[in-house]
């Protein structure tokens, strides 16, 4: 069963996927994962219904990425930090679910830091179709730590892989968890959703026209890399435990 808590500083409090066209998105997705999808506030825009954390999939781009919106304890102050580290900030504004700024870090990946209004929600335990895990790749993966770490209080240690790091805060793992990966082309997040049954959801990507290899065990459970029909890549896992 899944525990819901609040959110802590650098947890994710939002997500959303970019893809090129938001309806074929939705329709490969409600096959793959079984996602409801409800109009967003506009016509480019989803949003995914009964997920934590909320989660929502954005049309008419040309980068795949996860767009995504960090809680901090003080925008003002997260402000000041992604410029002194380097980074790009816009001035906050106020939104129904908080105070909120749009920011660019030095590698050129856009993402958002809002104080929560006490609706934000974590869970410790992803339930079938949810964000599980999430991977940032970087060109400079150093320079990636170097940013996040005074930005929202990251801290790292070594991964399974190479160039790969695990991200935590001061509390423990970030929500969902996070890791970066360097030598990428280009700075993007990946997203991994858990899925009851890993097989099928493997063979589901497939008929859909995406693509996924075998899957794979790992320390967690087991994993399939995949792209849906648009070239987006994303992981799917079957957790353990």
């Amino acid at each position: 069963m899944s525990t819901i808590t609040g959110l802590r500083r650098g947890d994710v409090g939002y997500a959303m996927l970019w893809t090129p066209d938001v309806a074929r998105a939705a329709a490969f997705y409600h096959d793959l994962l079984g996602w409801r999808l409800s109009p967003g506030g506009s016509a480019q825009g989803r949003q995914v219904e009964g997920v934590t954390p909320p989660f929502g999939v954005w049309g008419g781009q040309d980068r795949y990425t996860l767009f995504l919106c960090y809680a901090v304890d003080d925008v003002t102050e997260a402000i000041h930090r992604v410029r002194a580290a380097g980074g790009r900030a816009e001035e906050s504004r106020r939104e129904p679910y908080g105070l909120i700024a749009d920011c660019e870090d030095d590698q050129g990946l856009p993402f958002v830091v809002y104080e929560d209004t006490g609706r934000g929600r974590a869970t410790e335990r992803p339930r079938h179709g949810e964000l599980a895990y999430i991977t940032i790749g970087f060109p400079d993966v150093e320079a990636a730590k170097a940013f996040y770490g005074p930005v929202l209080g990251w801290r790292f240690t070594p991964g399974r892989v190479e160039n790969g790091w695990n991200v935590r805060n001061d509390d423990g793992e970030v929500r969902p968890m996070v890791g970066f990966w360097g030598g990428r082309e280009r700075a993007a997040a990946v997203p991994l959703y858990a899925v009851d049954d890993l097989a099928a959801a493997v063979a589901k990507a497939r008929e859909l026209g995406g693509t996924a290899t075998d899957p794979q065990p790992r320390p967690f459970g087991s994993m399939a890399e995949c792209t849906d029909d648009q070239g987006c890549p994303f992981y799917l896992a079957r957790l353990d435990g």
